[in-house]
C-alpha cells in the first residue's frame, strides 16, 4: 500500500509540473513542441524534394504532436527518420544545457543544417546549396521572428523539378534505387560497392587474424601434447623405481628368510640375555655354598693326620714333602670367610662334601661342570658374595639402552624390519629410534647426514611423502631439518607410520 501510494504521489506530481509548464506558455504562442514540429516538417518537405521524391510530402502529419509526426515518418524510404530525427531528437542530448525554448530551437536548427551541408553532392551543386540556403533563412525566421514555414517558391521548385527530370536519367542508369539521403547529407544505405569494400576490409583484416590464431593453437597445442607425454614418462619412471623398490624389498626378505633364522630379534635377545642372567646366578649361588663349605672339611686333613700320627711313621718324612705347599691354598680363603659366616653350625651338619675331600681339590668338578655349560666368567672374590645383585645391573642398564637402526624408504606407509641395519648406508634417509621399554613403539627422523639430504630431496615424491609432512619449498634447498619426529607402531613384523614426521627444508 505504501508503494502505490508513493508512486501515485509521484504520477500525480509530475501532472501538475506538466501542467504548470503548459499553463506557462502565452495563449496564441505555439508551444515547444508544435514549434519542433514545424521545424521538422520544413526539413523533412526539403529532403524530398531534393531526392525527388515529393509524393511523400502528403504522408507527413505536420498539424498534430511530435509524436504523430516521429510516426508519419518512421517509414522511412529515404531515411528522415533514422539518419536525421533519431540522432538529434531521439536522444535528445544536444538540448543539454539549454534552459529557454528559444536556445533550444536555435540549436536543432543549426544541428540540422550542419548534418545537410555535410554532402559532398551537394556542395558540389551551387543550385542545391542556394535551395539549402533557403531553408536555413526560413527556420532561422520562424525561430527567431515566428515567420510561418511556407512552401519553397515556384521558380525554386521549377528548377528542382527541371534538375530533377534532366538528372533523372543519369540516376536511373547509375543506381536503380532512390538517391535517398546520399545526396541530402546523410549517411544512406551502402551500395553494393561499399558492401564489396567492407567485405574485402574485413577478409584482409580478420583473415590473417584468424590464420595466426589456428597456427597459435596448434603451437600451444603442440606443447601441450609435449608436456603431457613428458608428465607420463616421468610418472612411469616413478612408477618403475616404486615397483623396483617393491621387488627388492621381497627379494630381501625371501633372501633373508634363511639368515632370519640364525639372526635373533632385539626381544629374542632380550630372553637370551635374561636366561643367561638367570643361569648365571644360580651358578654364582652354588659356587658360594661350596666356598663356604670348603673350609670346615679343610680342617679334617689337619686333624686327620693328628690323631694317626703313630700309624704312618714311616711314611709320613717324604709325604709332607709334596702336600706341604697345598694347604695354604685353602687355608688363605678360610680367614676371610671365618668372620662372615662363623655363626652358622650347619656346615658340620653335612658331612656329604668329606668323600670327595681326598681326591684333591674339592671345587674343582662343580667348577668343570658350570665352564662346559658356560663361557668362561671371572668369578668375583668371597668378599664380593655380600651383593649378589651387582652383576644384574649392568645388564639391565645395557638392554635400557635407546638403540638406533638406519633404514631407506617406506614401503606402503610402513618400514620392514628386515630393511634396518645397524650401520648408515649411503642411502639411509631415516633413522629409527627403539626404545626396550616400549617393544611396539618407535620414533624415527630424517637422518642428519647432509650427503643424503641431496638423494632425499630429488626423490622427494617417493621418499619423504609417505613418512614427512612438509611445505613444498619454492626455491633451491639442500638440507632437511626434522622438527618434530615421527611414531612408529609394531604391527606383524613391520613398523607402521603412525604419525607423520615434521620437516622443513634450508
Amino acid at each position: 500500500m505504501t508503494l502505490s501510494r508513493r508512486a501515485a504521489s509521484l504520477l500525480s506530481g509530475l501532472l501538475l509540473l506538466a501542467a504548470g509548464s503548459r499553463a506557462q506558455t502565452p495563449l496564441g504562442q505555439p508551444t515547444l513542441d508544435e514549434q519542433k514540429v514545424q521545424i521538422w516538417c520544413a526539413t523533412a518537405r526539403y529532403v524530398y524534394d531534393d531526392n525527388g521524391r515529393s509524393n511523400l510530402k502528403g504522408r507527413l502529419n505536420c498539424g498534430s504532436s511530435l509524436s504523430a509526426f516521429e510516426s508519419s515518418i518512421k517509414a522511412d524510404s529515404q531515411r528522415v527518420y533514422s539518419a536525421l530525427y533519431q540522432p538529434l531528437e531521439g536522444k535528445g542530448t544536444m538540448y543539454k544545457g539549454l534552459g529557454s525554448n528559444s536556445s533550444r530551437l536555435q540549436k536543432l536548427t543549426t544541428e540540422i543544417i550542419n548534418r545537410l551541408k555535410a554532402s559532398p553532392a551537394r556542395r558540389a551543386n551551387p543550385a542545391r546549396m542556394q535551395r539549402l540556403a533557403t531553408l536555413e533563412a526560413a527556420l532561422n525566421n520562424y525561430v527567431q521572428n515566428g515567420t510561418p514555414i511556407g512552401e519553397l517558391s515556384n521558380a525554386e521548385v521549377a528548377t528542382e523539378q527541371t534538375d530533377t527530370t534532366t538528372t533523372s536519367d543519369d540516376t536511373m542508369s547509375a543506381s536503380p534505387s532512390d538517391a535517398g539521403l546520399a545526396e541530402a547529407g546523410v549517411a544512406s544505405t551502402p551500395t553494393a560497392v561499399n558492401n564489396g569494400a567492407g567485405e574485402s576490409l574485413m577478409n584482409k583484416f580478420f583473415g590473417p587474424l584468424a590464420l595466426i590464431l589456428s597456427l597459435l593453437s596448434l603451437v600451444l597445442y603442440a606443447l601441450l601434447r609435449r608436456s603431457i607425454t613428458a608428465l607420463g614418462d616421468r610418472l612411469g619412471r616413478h612408477r618403475s623405481e616404486i615397483d623396483s623398490v617393491k621387488n627388492g624389498v621381497m627379494g630381501s626378505s625371501a633372501s633373508l628368510g634363511t639368515a632370519s633364522a640364525d639372526r635373533l630379534t632385539p626381544a629374542q635377545q632380550r630372553e637370551v640375555e635374561i636366561l643367561v642372567q638367570q643361569r648365571v646366578e644360580e651358578e654364582l649361588k652354588k659356587l658360594r655354598g661350596q666356598t663356604t663349605a670348603a673350609p670346615t672339611p679343610a680342617a679334617a686333613p689337619t686333624a686327620k693326620p693328628a690323631g694317626q700320627s703313630a700309624r704312618p711313621a714311616p711314611v709320613a718324612p717324604p709325604a709332607p714333602a709334596a702336600p706341604a705347599p697345598a694347604p695354604p691354598r685353602p687355608i688363605t680363603p678360610a680367614p676371610v670367610a671365618a668372620p662372615v659366616y662363623s655363626a652358622p653350625s650347619a656346615a658340620t651338619e653335612v658331612p656329604v662334601t668329606p668323600p670327595v675331600i681326598p681326591v684333591g681339590a674339592p671345587s674343582a668338578s662343580p667348577r668343570d661342570e658350570f665352564e662346559s655349560l658356560v663361557p668362561p666368567v671371572q668369578l668375583p672374590s668371597p668378599a664380593a658374595s655380600v651383593a649378589p645383585a651387582a652383576p644384574a645391573e649392568p645388564i639391565a642398564s645395557a638392554a635400557a639402552v635407546q638403540q638406533t637402526r638406519y633404514v631407506k624408504v617406506p614401503v606402503n606407509g610402513a618400514f620392514n624390519e628386515y630393511d634396518f641395519s645397524d650401520e648408515p648406508q649411503h642411502d639411509s634417509i631415516y633413522e629409527i629410534h627403539l626404545d626396550p621399554q616400549w617393544p611396539e613403539l618407535a620414533t624415527f627422523s630424517v637422518t642428519s647426514n647432509p650427503a643424503v639430504h641431496a638423494y632425499a630431496i630429488q626423490s622427494a615424491q617417493y621418499s619423504l611423502r609417505e613418512a614427512c609432512k612438509y611445505q613444498q619449498p619454492t626455491g633451491p634447498v639442500t638440507r632437511i631439518i626434522t622438527e618434530e619426529e615421527g611414531v612408529l607402531r609394531k604391527v606383524a613384523g613391520n613398523w607402521q607410520i603412525e604419525q607423520k614426521a615434521a620437516i622443513r627444508f634450508e
